[in-house]
């Protein structure tokens, strides 16, 4: 839950990658002609999903890892990040998986030898797919954006349970997110790169 003491800078209006679900400026969701047209339902996938719900039956929301899932969870985001290349670089108290996009963004989860992803990272010139690399955490990072006007440059969450920054540069996009409580022993905040 946020409070009046956390600290939010509003993102800009295409955050979430192709297709944002963050707020945007009539402007803004203009000049984002594709993405409109990714939102229309196909009229097949709407007839169906309308006689699911008319027999009383939902489609399963998909299933996203990322930050504080499974280890195992980073096989799954790297075919929902639709990555071209997985590498594993091992430290002292966790290991760094990093998955380059097909648009060519470097994600790095990072996961505790016990076994939980506890902090994820990225670079590149689009973001990632938030909601997969945030998993478990995406509502916080969506609910602190609903609404919020200011920096177009930075945006930061600062809570007990989530800690989040996300850069917009030049060209592209820098960013990490962490779980306080799950960071490994002998790990700090500045370990994450």
């Amino acid at each position: 839950m946020l409070t009046t003491s956390q600290r939010h800078d509003t993102p800009p209006g295409n955050w979430a990658g192709s297709c944002p679900d963050v707020p945007m400026t009539a402007r803004e969701a203009a000049a984002t002609g594709p993405c409109r047209a990714a939102l229309r339902a196909p009229p097949l996938a709407l007839a169906l999903a309308t006689m699911l719900v008319g027999l009383g039956l939902s489609v399963p929301p998909a299933a996203h890892a990322g930050l504080g899932e499974p280890v195992e969870s980073v096989q799954r985001d790297h075919a929902a990040l639709r990555g071209k290349a997985l590498a594993v670089t091992p430290a002292a108290t966790f290991d760094r998986h990093e998955i380059t996009t097909a648009e060519g963004t470097l994600v790095s989860e990072y996961a505790s030898h016990a076994g939980t992803v506890f902090a994820v990272t990225w670079s590149g010139r689009s973001l990632p797919d938030l909601k997969v690399v945030l998993g478990q955490h995406y509502g916080a990072y969506a609910a602190a954006t609903t609404g919020r006007r200011g920096n177009h440059h930075v945006f930061t969450i600062e809570t007990a349970d989530l800690v989040l920054h996300i850069r917009k540069l030049p060209r592209g996009f820098t960013g990490s997110a962490h779980v306080p409580a799950l960071l490994p022993p002998g790990t700090a905040a500045a370990d994450i790169r």
